[in-house]
């Protein structure tokens, strides 16, 4: 059943652009909102033609470095060849003009969309089974040779840790609301 509750852009203006980028595409858009995403929102964009999924920064302010949808779609798009599964791509925009922020579409991929991580609903061995595929999709991804995919100018080799601890820190700063008692 689609999103009861409109969309923060223009979906005409989204659907202008699409039409100009991905061949084939044909009748009018719906828009359903996935929920439980931790950060970016996240639609599936259905047309009689094509099942996709929208994805994007959220609306306003963002902290520097996050919401970074181009990078997400620049690994997938780097992975597609290399046996991890990941949807097709289908369009990346980052021409704010079209509708104010940047955001990816990528082919629909059958199954369901849990918003629990106990998976409820699905049987005990079904549930085995899913763990279990994302534990060998993760050791696939670690077998990926990420140069050979095109990913060497993609950030930087070592002292990811560090970058990482200094990076939460600023952005904790930069988004804190009040100050907090240290205790000893």
């Amino acid at each position: 059943m689609p999103s009861l509750t409109p969309p923060d852009f223009d979906l005409s203006a989204l659907d202008a652009y699409l039409r100009r980028v991905i061949p084939g595409l044909h009748g009018e858009p719906e828009l359903e909102k996935i929920c439980g995403g931790q950060s970016n929102p996240t639609y599936f964009l259905s047309y009689p033609t094509h099942l996709t999924v929208l994805r994007m920064p959220p609306k306003g302010p963002l902290l520097p470095s996050a919401h970074a949808v181009d990078r997400e779609h620049r690994v997938m798009h780097a992975l597609q060849d290399t046996g991890v599964p990941v949807p097709q791509m289908l369009a990346l925009c980052t021409d704010l003009d079209v509708i104010g922020r940047p955001f990816y579409v990528i082919a629909r991929v059958a199954g369901r969309v849990f918003n629990d991580c106990s998976l409820p609903g699905a049987a005990l061995t079904e549930r085995r089974a899913m763990y279990f595929a994302m534990a060998e999709t993760l050791a696939q991804l670690h077998h990926v040779d990420w140069q050979a995919a095109g990913l060497t100018d993609f950030g930087r080799v070592g002292g990811y840790y560090s970058r990482q601890i200094a990076r939460w820190s600023k952005q904790w700063t930069l988004s804190k609301t009040r100050e907090i008692p240290r205790h000893r």
